[in-house]
Protein backbone atom coordinates (compact mmCIF):
# COMPACT_ATOMS: atom_id res chain seq x y z
CA UNK A 1 0.00 0.00 0.00
CA UNK A 2 1.24 3.48 -0.78
CA UNK A 3 2.61 5.50 2.26
CA UNK A 4 0.91 8.54 2.55
CA UNK A 5 2.61 10.14 4.90
CA UNK A 6 5.88 10.28 2.43
CA UNK A 7 6.54 13.53 1.09
CA UNK A 8 6.20 13.77 -2.61
CA UNK A 9 9.40 15.34 -4.37
CA UNK A 10 7.18 18.26 -5.78
CA UNK A 11 6.03 19.45 -2.88
CA UNK A 12 9.79 19.14 -1.23
CA UNK A 13 10.86 21.41 -4.24
CA UNK A 14 7.95 24.34 -3.27
CA UNK A 15 8.98 24.37 0.03
CA UNK A 16 12.64 24.87 -0.79
CA UNK A 17 11.58 27.45 -3.74
CA UNK A 18 9.79 29.59 -0.69
CA UNK A 19 12.88 29.46 1.93
CA UNK A 20 14.88 30.82 -0.82
CA UNK A 21 12.75 33.59 -1.82
CA UNK A 22 11.75 34.97 2.02
CA UNK A 23 15.89 34.58 2.28
CA UNK A 24 16.68 36.90 -0.43
CA UNK A 25 13.86 39.32 1.14
CA UNK A 26 15.72 39.63 4.30
CA UNK A 27 19.06 39.88 2.77
CA UNK A 28 17.23 43.12 0.51
CA UNK A 29 16.09 44.49 4.20
CA UNK A 30 19.12 44.44 6.00
CA UNK A 31 20.38 46.76 2.96
CA UNK A 32 18.21 49.10 2.10
CA UNK A 33 19.19 51.79 5.29
CA UNK A 34 16.36 53.39 7.02
CA UNK A 35 14.69 56.50 6.09
CA UNK A 36 16.52 60.39 7.73
CA UNK A 37 14.07 63.07 8.69
CA UNK A 38 14.54 66.10 6.16
CA UNK A 39 16.02 69.57 7.44
CA UNK A 40 15.36 73.17 5.65
CA UNK A 41 18.26 75.51 5.88
CA UNK A 42 19.90 78.34 3.81
CA UNK A 43 23.09 78.20 1.90
CA UNK A 44 26.11 80.08 3.20
CA UNK A 45 28.46 81.47 1.16
CA UNK A 46 31.97 80.04 0.94
CA UNK A 47 34.18 81.66 3.29
CA UNK A 48 31.67 82.34 5.52
CA UNK A 49 31.17 81.59 9.14
CA UNK A 50 29.48 78.87 9.83
CA UNK A 51 25.94 80.60 11.49
CA UNK A 52 25.27 79.44 15.02
CA UNK A 53 21.53 79.46 16.39
CA UNK A 54 20.73 82.47 18.92
CA UNK A 55 17.23 83.15 20.74
CA UNK A 56 14.81 85.92 18.88
CA UNK A 57 15.14 89.07 21.37
CA UNK A 58 12.50 90.83 21.76
CA UNK A 59 12.16 94.60 20.66
CA UNK A 60 12.99 96.89 23.46
CA UNK A 61 9.80 97.92 24.98
CA UNK A 62 9.75 102.42 24.00
CA UNK A 63 9.99 104.55 27.50
CA UNK A 64 6.40 105.56 27.69
CA UNK A 65 5.69 109.74 29.11
CA UNK A 66 3.70 110.08 31.86
CA UNK A 67 0.34 111.49 30.99
CA UNK A 68 0.70 115.61 29.87
CA UNK A 69 0.57 117.56 32.59
CA UNK A 70 2.56 114.93 35.57
CA UNK A 71 6.10 115.21 36.57
CA UNK A 72 8.32 114.31 33.80
CA UNK A 73 5.80 116.18 31.00
CA UNK A 74 4.96 119.41 32.05
CA UNK A 75 2.89 121.88 30.23
CA UNK A 76 4.97 124.70 28.87
CA UNK A 77 4.85 128.17 28.89
CA UNK A 78 6.70 130.17 25.95
CA UNK A 79 7.46 133.98 26.62
CA UNK A 80 8.91 136.32 24.41
CA UNK A 81 11.18 138.70 26.73
CA UNK A 82 14.62 139.08 27.45
CA UNK A 83 15.23 137.09 30.81
CA UNK A 84 14.91 139.65 33.81
CA UNK A 85 14.68 138.18 37.16
CA UNK A 86 11.41 140.04 37.45
CA UNK A 87 10.13 138.43 35.14
CA UNK A 88 11.55 135.37 35.44
CA UNK A 89 10.42 135.73 39.32
CA UNK A 90 6.93 136.38 38.09
CA UNK A 91 6.71 134.07 35.39
CA UNK A 92 7.81 131.03 37.70
CA UNK A 93 4.94 132.59 40.39
CA UNK A 94 2.01 132.61 37.46
CA UNK A 95 3.43 128.59 36.61
CA UNK A 96 2.83 128.05 40.75
CA UNK A 97 -0.86 129.35 40.75
CA UNK A 98 -2.18 127.48 37.30
CA UNK A 99 -0.25 124.21 38.99
CA UNK A 100 -2.28 125.11 41.97
CA UNK A 101 -5.64 125.55 40.24
CA UNK A 102 -5.34 122.86 37.76
CA UNK A 103 -3.04 119.87 39.25
CA UNK A 104 -0.79 119.90 36.15
CA UNK A 105 2.81 120.45 35.95
CA UNK A 106 4.33 123.71 34.16
CA UNK A 107 7.46 124.81 32.57
CA UNK A 108 8.24 128.09 31.77
CA UNK A 109 10.73 128.94 29.02
CA UNK A 110 11.63 132.45 27.51
CA UNK A 111 12.61 132.94 24.07
CA UNK A 112 14.51 136.36 22.99
CA UNK A 113 12.49 136.94 19.69
CA UNK A 114 9.79 135.76 17.76
CA UNK A 115 11.21 133.85 15.43
CA UNK A 116 13.02 131.41 18.40
CA UNK A 117 9.63 130.93 19.85
CA UNK A 118 8.16 130.13 16.26
CA UNK A 119 10.49 127.51 15.66
CA UNK A 120 9.77 125.97 19.35
CA UNK A 121 6.37 125.87 18.55
CA UNK A 122 6.55 123.84 15.16
CA UNK A 123 9.07 121.72 16.70
CA UNK A 124 6.05 121.10 19.36
CA UNK A 125 8.08 122.04 22.41
CA UNK A 126 5.82 124.71 23.89
CA UNK A 127 2.11 124.35 24.36
CA UNK A 128 1.27 127.55 25.26
CA UNK A 129 2.73 131.10 24.29
CA UNK A 130 1.88 134.94 24.09
CA UNK A 131 1.42 135.92 20.56
CA UNK A 132 1.08 139.78 19.22
CA UNK A 133 -2.01 140.24 16.25
CA UNK A 134 0.76 139.73 13.37
CA UNK A 135 2.15 136.92 15.22
CA UNK A 136 -0.66 134.90 15.75
CA UNK A 137 -2.09 135.50 12.34
CA UNK A 138 1.05 133.70 10.84
CA UNK A 139 1.10 131.12 13.38
CA UNK A 140 -2.61 130.70 12.79
CA UNK A 141 -2.01 130.40 9.32
CA UNK A 142 0.69 127.84 9.51
CA UNK A 143 -1.60 125.62 11.55
CA UNK A 144 0.83 126.07 15.00
CA UNK A 145 -1.92 128.60 17.35
CA UNK A 146 -5.12 128.72 18.28
CA UNK A 147 -6.18 131.64 20.47
CA UNK A 148 -7.42 131.20 23.83
CA UNK A 149 -7.06 134.38 25.84
CA UNK A 150 -7.30 137.96 25.34
CA UNK A 151 -5.71 140.62 26.92
CA UNK A 152 -7.50 143.33 28.01
CA UNK A 153 -4.52 146.75 27.65
CA UNK A 154 -5.27 150.00 28.79
CA UNK A 155 -9.03 149.14 28.50
CA UNK A 156 -9.43 148.13 25.42
CA UNK A 157 -9.25 143.75 23.75
CA UNK A 158 -8.71 145.38 20.64
CA UNK A 159 -7.77 148.95 19.58
CA UNK A 160 -7.99 150.69 16.40
CA UNK A 161 -6.27 153.43 14.13
CA UNK A 162 -7.08 157.56 13.33
CA UNK A 163 -6.95 159.26 10.14
CA UNK A 164 -6.32 162.88 11.43
CA UNK A 165 -5.34 166.15 9.43
CA UNK A 166 -4.63 170.18 10.01
CA UNK A 167 -7.70 171.56 9.98
CA UNK A 168 -6.32 174.00 7.14
CA UNK A 169 -6.28 171.40 4.75
CA UNK A 170 -9.93 171.72 3.95
CA UNK A 171 -11.06 168.03 4.59
CA UNK A 172 -14.34 166.55 6.28
CA UNK A 173 -14.58 165.00 8.92
CA UNK A 174 -16.84 162.00 9.22
CA UNK A 175 -15.94 161.82 13.38
CA UNK A 176 -18.07 162.80 16.16
CA UNK A 177 -15.15 164.18 18.60
CA UNK A 178 -17.81 164.36 21.66
CA UNK A 179 -19.35 161.07 21.45
CA UNK A 180 -15.82 159.91 20.09
CA UNK A 181 -17.43 157.42 17.30
CA UNK A 182 -17.21 157.76 13.15
CA UNK A 183 -20.30 158.69 10.96
CA UNK A 184 -21.06 158.40 7.38
CA UNK A 185 -19.64 155.74 4.79
CA UNK A 186 -15.52 155.13 6.00
CA UNK A 187 -15.65 154.87 2.40
CA UNK A 188 -15.92 158.34 1.33
CA UNK A 189 -14.22 159.44 4.08
CA UNK A 190 -11.03 158.14 3.32
CA UNK A 191 -11.61 158.54 -0.40
CA UNK A 192 -10.72 162.38 0.15
CA UNK A 193 -7.47 161.22 0.62
CA UNK A 194 -6.72 159.81 -2.94
CA UNK A 195 -3.34 161.34 -4.45
CA UNK A 196 -2.38 162.88 -0.83
CA UNK A 197 0.86 162.51 1.08
CA UNK A 198 0.35 160.41 4.34
CA UNK A 199 2.76 160.52 7.45
CA UNK A 200 3.02 156.68 8.55
CA UNK A 201 5.05 155.88 11.72
CA UNK A 202 7.12 153.17 10.38
CA UNK A 203 7.67 150.66 8.00
CA UNK A 204 6.74 147.52 10.41
CA UNK A 205 3.85 148.93 12.64
CA UNK A 206 0.48 147.43 12.89
CA UNK A 207 -1.68 150.48 13.52
CA UNK A 208 0.91 152.74 12.33
CA UNK A 209 1.41 151.56 8.87
CA UNK A 210 -0.23 148.03 7.86
CA UNK A 211 -3.68 148.91 8.68
CA UNK A 212 -3.94 151.96 7.60
CA UNK A 213 -2.47 151.52 4.36
CA UNK A 214 -5.03 148.08 3.92
CA UNK A 215 -7.77 150.16 5.16
CA UNK A 216 -7.04 152.80 2.29
CA UNK A 217 -6.37 150.10 -0.29
CA UNK A 218 -10.17 148.48 0.60
CA UNK A 219 -11.57 152.00 0.39
CA UNK A 220 -9.38 152.06 -3.21
CA UNK A 221 -7.40 154.90 -2.53
CA UNK A 222 -3.89 155.38 -3.91
CA UNK A 223 -1.97 157.79 -2.26
CA UNK A 224 1.72 159.64 -2.42
CA UNK A 225 5.23 158.24 -1.49
CA UNK A 226 4.83 158.11 2.53
CA UNK A 227 6.82 160.14 5.33
CA UNK A 228 7.84 158.10 8.30
CA UNK A 229 8.16 159.57 11.26
CA UNK A 230 8.92 157.07 13.76
CA UNK A 231 7.26 158.74 16.37
CA UNK A 232 3.43 159.67 16.67
CA UNK A 233 4.35 162.53 18.29
CA UNK A 234 6.52 164.14 15.64
CA UNK A 235 3.74 163.07 13.28
CA UNK A 236 1.28 165.76 15.19
CA UNK A 237 3.73 168.12 14.96
CA UNK A 238 4.44 167.62 10.98
CA UNK A 239 0.45 168.03 10.83
CA UNK A 240 0.63 170.91 12.96
CA UNK A 241 3.05 172.93 10.92
CA UNK A 242 1.74 172.03 7.74
CA UNK A 243 3.87 171.53 4.42
CA UNK A 244 5.51 167.63 5.32
CA UNK A 245 2.55 165.27 4.63
CA UNK A 246 -1.15 165.47 4.24
CA UNK A 247 -2.84 163.43 6.36
CA UNK A 248 -1.28 161.52 9.71
CA UNK A 249 -2.61 158.29 11.14
CA UNK A 250 -2.12 156.81 14.77
CA UNK A 251 -3.48 153.99 16.78
CA UNK A 252 -6.94 154.78 19.03
CA UNK A 253 -9.09 153.52 21.64
CA UNK A 254 -5.74 153.21 23.82
CA UNK A 255 -5.18 156.93 23.88
CA UNK A 256 -4.76 159.72 22.00
CA UNK A 257 -1.48 161.09 21.06
CA UNK A 258 -3.06 164.36 21.01
CA UNK A 259 -3.40 164.45 24.68
CA UNK A 260 0.41 163.30 25.18
CA UNK A 261 2.31 165.33 27.73
CA UNK A 262 5.04 166.38 25.23
CA UNK A 263 2.48 167.93 22.65
CA UNK A 264 0.46 169.39 25.81
CA UNK A 265 3.28 170.99 27.05
CA UNK A 266 5.22 172.07 23.74
CA UNK A 267 1.93 172.40 21.39
CA UNK A 268 -0.84 173.14 23.57
CA UNK A 269 -2.95 174.32 20.82
CA UNK A 270 -2.57 171.40 19.10
CA UNK A 271 -6.27 169.51 19.82
CA UNK A 272 -7.87 172.68 18.32
CA UNK A 273 -5.46 172.43 15.26
CA UNK A 274 -5.04 168.74 13.88
CA UNK A 275 -8.66 167.18 13.68
CA UNK A 276 -9.59 163.75 13.51
CA UNK A 277 -11.17 162.48 10.15
CA UNK A 278 -12.19 159.17 10.45
CA UNK A 279 -11.49 156.63 12.97
CA UNK A 280 -11.91 152.76 13.02
CA UNK A 281 -13.64 150.22 15.66
CA UNK A 282 -11.29 148.06 17.50
CA UNK A 283 -9.54 146.16 14.94
CA UNK A 284 -6.78 145.36 15.80
CA UNK A 285 -6.28 142.66 19.12
CA UNK A 286 -4.15 142.84 22.10
CA UNK A 287 -1.26 140.33 22.99
CA UNK A 288 -2.95 136.68 23.47
CA UNK A 289 -2.24 133.49 24.75
CA UNK A 290 -2.39 131.13 22.59
CA UNK A 291 -2.26 127.09 22.20
CA UNK A 292 -0.55 124.48 20.23
CA UNK A 293 -2.98 122.57 18.66
CA UNK A 294 -1.58 119.33 20.26
CA UNK A 295 -2.29 120.44 23.46
CA UNK A 296 -5.77 118.86 23.95
CA UNK A 297 -8.82 120.48 24.19
CA UNK A 298 -10.28 119.79 27.71
CA UNK A 299 -6.66 120.75 29.33
CA UNK A 300 -7.19 124.20 27.23
CA UNK A 301 -10.63 124.92 29.22
CA UNK A 302 -8.89 123.79 32.51
CA UNK A 303 -6.20 126.53 32.09
CA UNK A 304 -8.32 128.94 30.51
CA UNK A 305 -10.29 128.71 33.40
CA UNK A 306 -7.60 129.00 35.66
CA UNK A 307 -5.57 131.92 34.43
CA UNK A 308 -9.18 133.77 34.50
CA UNK A 309 -9.42 133.09 38.24
CA UNK A 310 -5.58 134.32 38.70
CA UNK A 311 -7.03 137.73 37.25
CA UNK A 312 -9.41 137.56 39.79
CA UNK A 313 -7.20 137.39 42.29
CA UNK A 314 -6.05 140.56 44.58
CA UNK A 315 -2.52 141.01 42.60
CA UNK A 316 -3.51 138.36 40.11
CA UNK A 317 -3.61 140.78 37.21
CA UNK A 318 -0.09 142.41 38.39
CA UNK A 319 1.76 139.10 38.47
CA UNK A 320 0.54 138.69 34.36
CA UNK A 321 1.39 142.40 33.80
CA UNK A 322 5.05 141.59 35.39
CA UNK A 323 5.64 138.35 33.43
CA UNK A 324 4.84 140.03 30.23
CA UNK A 325 6.09 143.23 30.74
CA UNK A 326 2.80 144.52 29.41
CA UNK A 327 -0.25 145.99 31.26
CA UNK A 328 -3.15 143.80 31.54
CA UNK A 329 -6.10 144.65 32.72
CA UNK A 330 -8.33 141.28 32.22
CA UNK A 331 -8.29 138.50 30.20
CA UNK A 332 -11.36 137.25 28.58
CA UNK A 333 -11.55 134.01 26.05
CA UNK A 334 -12.13 134.74 22.53
CA UNK A 335 -11.90 132.34 19.19
CA UNK A 336 -10.02 133.07 16.08
CA UNK A 337 -12.90 134.83 14.37
CA UNK A 338 -11.68 137.59 17.10
CA UNK A 339 -9.02 138.45 14.43
CA UNK A 340 -11.62 138.37 11.46
CA UNK A 341 -11.31 141.96 10.84
CA UNK A 342 -7.90 142.32 11.35
CA UNK A 343 -7.82 139.76 8.36
CA UNK A 344 -10.23 142.27 6.38
CA UNK A 345 -8.32 145.23 7.25
CA UNK A 346 -4.85 144.03 5.61
CA UNK A 347 -5.87 141.19 2.61
CA UNK A 348 -5.48 143.65 -0.23
CA UNK A 349 -2.28 144.31 1.08
CA UNK A 350 -1.23 140.25 0.42
CA UNK A 351 1.25 140.73 3.24
CA UNK A 352 4.46 138.24 3.43
CA UNK A 353 4.12 137.86 7.23
CA UNK A 354 6.92 135.63 7.23
CA UNK A 355 9.76 138.45 5.71
CA UNK A 356 8.09 140.80 8.17
CA UNK A 357 8.65 138.61 11.49
CA UNK A 358 12.06 137.33 10.40
CA UNK A 359 13.66 140.47 9.19
CA UNK A 360 16.92 138.60 10.66
CA UNK A 361 16.55 135.29 8.85
CA UNK A 362 17.33 134.34 5.33
CA UNK A 363 14.43 133.80 3.47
Amino acid sequence: MPNHHQQSPRAGLFFLVILIFMGILTACAAETPPPTPTATYTAVPEGSPTPTQTPTQRPSATPTLPPLGGMGNPITIGFILPQTNLANVAAQELADLLAEETGYVFEVLFYPDFPSLSIATNNGDVHLFWLGPLEYLHLNWEGAAEVMLMTNHLGVFAYGVQFMTNIRSGFRSYFDMEAGLSFGDPIEALQQFSGTRPCFLNPQSTPGYFVPLGLLANASTPTLEPVFTYNYNATIRALYIQGICDFGVSFALTGDPLTSSDILLNLPDAQEQITVIWRSEGIIPNLNLSASPTLPVFIRFRIEEAFIRIGDRPDGLNLISTALDYNVEGLRAVEDHFYNPLRSAIAPLELDLQSILYPLIEQ
